[in-house]
C-alpha cells in the first residue's frame, strides 16, 4: 500500500513538473524571421515602385510587371527577327538586280568593302546568292 501511495505521489509530482515546463514555452509562433529574407512593402526598380502586402504584390504591381514583360518580349521578338529581315532585304535586293528565279544565281564579282549594305558581310569572302520560291517550283532537291 505504501508503494502504491509513493508511486502515486511520484507520478503526480512528475506531472506537476511537466506542467511547469509546458507553461514556460509560449503557445504561439514567435521565431524572429531575418529581415533579409522578408519581402519588403515597397521595392524601387527601373520600372518604378513595386508594392507588396504581406509579400503578395498589389494589382497595380502585377499589372506593371506584366506590362514590362510584354515590353521585353517585344524587344526579344525584334532582336530575334533581325536575321530574317536581313534575309528578306537580301532577297529583294537580289530580285532588284534581275535575279528572281530559282535557277538564277547572283555572283558578286568584287569583295565587299565599307560601302556594302550587308548586315554581316565579310570583306574576304566571294558571295553567291539565290532564292527559291517553293510555292512556284514545288520541292527541290
Amino acid at each position: 500500500m505504501t508503494k502504491l501511495l509513493l508511486s502515486s505521489a511520484l507520478a503526480l509530482s512528475l506531472i506537476g513538473c511537466v506542467d511547469n515546463v509546458k507553461e514556460s514555452v509560449l503557445p504561439e509562433y514567435n521565431t524572429k524571421i531575418p529581415e533579409q529574407i522578408m519581402t519588403p512593402d515597397k521595392v524601387e526598380t527601373r520600372i518604378g515602385e513595386l508594392n507588396f502586402y504581406d509579400g503578395v504584390p498589389t494589382q497595380a504591381t502585377v499589372q506593371k510587371v506584366y506590362d514590362n514583360l510584354d515590353y521585353l518580349r517585344g524587344i526579344d521578338v525584334f532582336l530575334n527577327f533581325i536575321p530574317a529581315c536581313n534575309i528578306e532585304g537580301m532577297r529583294t535586293g537580289t530580285a532588284s538586280l534581275g535575279v528572281s528565279k530559282y535557277n538564277e544565281v547572283l555572283l558578286m564579282d568584287k569583295l565587299m568593302d565599307s560601302k556594302s549594305l550587308f548586315l554581316t558581310g565579310n570583306t574576304d569572302t566571294v558571295y553567291a546568292s539565290s532564292f527559291f520560291d517553293l510555292s512556284k517550283t514545288g520541292p527541290l532537291v
